[in-house]
């Protein structure tokens, strides 16, 4: 029975290098990327595009940053094709640190380590903001920040055990640490049951659903909560900033289908705008709006066409469809390098 059961659970299961670093680096970040197949092959928490033998060759070093709207670029394979195809004709490297419902915050404190940590020093950098980021903000990370005295943010505090967000890792990778253990498997069992049961009773209800993600977006922000976004942006543009070796940013904001219905209030374009006016490092900063651009970049301005023509078919997050990529990412790189 617990050869059985052990198989059954064996999925995607982490190698032991890949777990340690996972553990290292979720306790400063929430959380990484998935040990998912799909996701697991391009690295825990970035990826260099492309060949690496052309990395110490090609200059200048862009990193793409921020959540899934960064992290899509990796999963398809004609998307990758056209992002290795940039890095190729540009002479440039390119890295993709994006990760699923990565806000400022943890964006903030990845940017640290790959600096720090993985000597990894871009001259250019493409933030990818998502409006899920606002929710995300201010209910999945706002009392997970651990600052120093002089006010930097430290960490983003992964979930308590018996958290109920879907980015509990700790007891995930518990049950990891049980497959992992040198027990006989009929003991695995015994102690993976104890510990489902220690988690189903002691389990805490979910806060952040899709709903409280999105009510920010569809009541607008309370002062409390633009004053929190606006610190945690201006923070993450500091950090960006604090390495004299960065010459641009580019913040790419991009509307979801309910923007174009007025069904959101909040707009991060109309956010960014106001808060960047008086920024001291605005003439380094490039707004791209989507919202400005979208016939244009989509549709060749073609009035026949609907907005949801680029979108994933009832997705509640609107992300844009496969061909619709292909544009956008096309769009960011050349606001960023012309």
């Amino acid at each position: 029975m617990g050869n059985l059961w052990l198989k059954s659970h064996i999925d995607n299961k982490p190698d032991k290098f890949s777990k340690k670093f996972y553990k290292k680096y979720y306790n400063k970040l929430h959380h990484l990327r998935e040990f998912r197949d799909d996701k697991y092959k391009y690295g825990l928490m970035y990826t260099i595009i492309d060949d690496k033998s052309d990395y110490n060759n090609f200059k200048p070093t862009i990193l793409i940053n921020g959540d899934s709207w960064a992290e899509f670029l990796l999963e398809d394979i004609v998307v990758l094709n056209e992002v290795i195809k940039i890095k190729r004709e540009e002479k440039i490297n390119i890295i993709i640190s994006g990760t699923t419902s990565y806000s400022f915050s943890p964006t903030t404190v990845q940017l640290q380590i790959l600096r720090k940590d993985f000597n990894i020093s871009p001259n250019k950098i493409i933030t990818m903001i998502d409006h899920t980021d606002v929710g995300d903000e201010i209910c999945r990370y706002k009392n997970q920040l651990e600052f120093n005295g002089d006010g930097t943010l430290l960490r983003v505090r992964p979930e308590d055990f018996f958290s109920g967000e879907i980015y509990a890792v700790k007891t995930y990778l518990a049950k990891y640490d049980i497959y992992d253990s040198n027990d006989l498997n009929i003991i695995k069992l015994l102690k993976y049951t104890v510990l489902k049961n220690k988690i189903k009773k002691n389990r805490k209800p979910l806060k952040c659903n899709f709903t409280e993600l999105m009510r920010p977006l569809e009541a607008g922000l309370s002062k409390n909560e633009y004053i929190h976004l606006k610190e945690a942006t201006i923070r993450y543009i500091n950090t960006v900033f604090s390495d004299n070796n960065v010459e641009k940013l580019l913040l790419v904001v991009h509307p979801h289908l309910k923007h174009f219905t007025g069904q959101y209030k909040f707009y991060f374009g109309n956010f960014l705008k106001e808060i960047l006016q008086e920024n001291a490092h605005k003439n380094k900063i490039i707004l791209l709006d989507f919202k400005k651009v979208f016939r244009e970049v989509y549709f060749n301005d073609d009035e026949s066409k609907k907005y949801q023509d680029a979108y994933v078919i009832n997705d509640p997050s609107s992300h844009i469809n496969v061909p619709a990529r292909i544009p956008f990412i096309k769009k960011a790189f050349s606001e960023l390098l012309y």
